[in-house]
């Protein structure tokens, strides 16, 4: 319980900071998204996003980190 309480404060603060998740889901958008690997996928479109690997972050427009991400081919 204790861990989960910093974990749930941590969030809360950096929240508070401006801090957001960058959406990985759908096509690639080399702007927010790294990609680390490409796949063969039936059911998802080509150059959309398969699986996210590493959440990304930003504050506002600046990218903290990007997301890393493996794109069908």
């Amino acid at each position: 319980d204790g861990i989960q309480l910093i974990y749930q404060k941590l969030i809360s603060i950096l929240e508070g900071e401006g801090v957001e998740t960058i959406p990985a889901e759908g096509e690639f958008n080399p702007n927010i998204h790294e990609a680390i690997s490409q796949i063969d996928h039936s059911s998802v479109e080509s150059g959309h996003v398969v699986e996210v690997m590493r959440q990304g972050y930003k504050i506002g427009e600046r990218i903290i980190r990007p997301a890393l991400v493996i794109v069908a081919r």
